[in-house]
């Protein structure tokens, strides 16, 4: 049984919209500030890495490795979400069976390391870095408060490719401090691949800001003309 605990001012409301394939968010000031989930994405070197591989296998199979991706992690931040809101989570066993199996993979590590839950799926966003998003989970994470953000994979990963995971979850400890002023030290990412294999790790948010900022600001540059504020 997991505890929900916050005792903050309740965070704004924020409208999502999409605009030329990318996400935004309205904020209290009228500014669209987009998603830092678009921001990593729209990097130039990703989105060209992007079209190279798209190119090779094809659009009809990239189309189908896509959505396949896209509804397996879906699927997971349901299971992961009820489950630590202690809502009974097996109706999900029929409806996805592969994400049930990686999420019982993982089970145990959410267990064993998360406490106080402060907020789940909220929908934040940072005026210093001009980016919004919807974070997983923010709460203690083996007695610290830490962002912690749930990832699932075909095949497990290298820690230097998954970087800009880090930068995402570092991104939504900047937008919690801006709005609680409590700072978040701590970004941890949980991950499991199709392959059963379980991978966590713990960093340190401050690590991150710097490449933050660097592509925040590229896409300022290279899509400010597209942004209607």
């Amino acid at each position: 049984m997991f505890i929900h605990e916050n005792n903050y001012e309740p965070f704004p409301e924020l409208s999502a919209i999409k605009y030329k394939g990318m996400r935004f968010y309205t904020v209290p000031s009228g500014y669209k500030y987009p998603s830092i989930t678009t921001v990593i994405g729209k990097q130039l070197g990703k989105s060209e890495g992007l079209q190279r591989w798209r190119a090779r296998v094809g659009e009809v199979e990239a189309n189908l490795i896509s959505r396949k991706a896209a509804n397996r992690g879906t699927a997971f931040h349901h299971i992961c979400e009820d489950y630590i809101n202690n809502k009974d989570i097996q109706d999900h066993k029929s409806k996805n069976f592969l994400s049930w199996c990686m999420f019982g993979e993982l089970k145990s590590c959410i267990d064993d390391a998360i406490g106080k839950v402060v907020l789940q799926e909220q929908a934040m966003y940072s005026e210093e870095f001009g980016v919004a998003g919807r974070c997983d989970l923010i709460g203690e994470y083996n007695g610290e408060l830490a962002v912690v953000d749930f990832k699932t994979t075909t095949t497990e990963k290298k820690e230097e490719w998954i970087n800009d995971y880090f930068v995402q979850a570092s991104a939504y400890a900047k937008m919690f401090e801006e709005h609680t002023q409590i700072p978040i030290n701590k970004v941890v990412i949980m991950m499991v691949a199709e392959n059963a294999t379980v991978q966590v790790w713990e960093k340190n948010t401050e690590d991150y800001l710097e490449r933050l900022s660097a592509i925040v600001e590229e896409f300022y540059e290279v899509v400010a003309e597209d942004i209607d504020k």
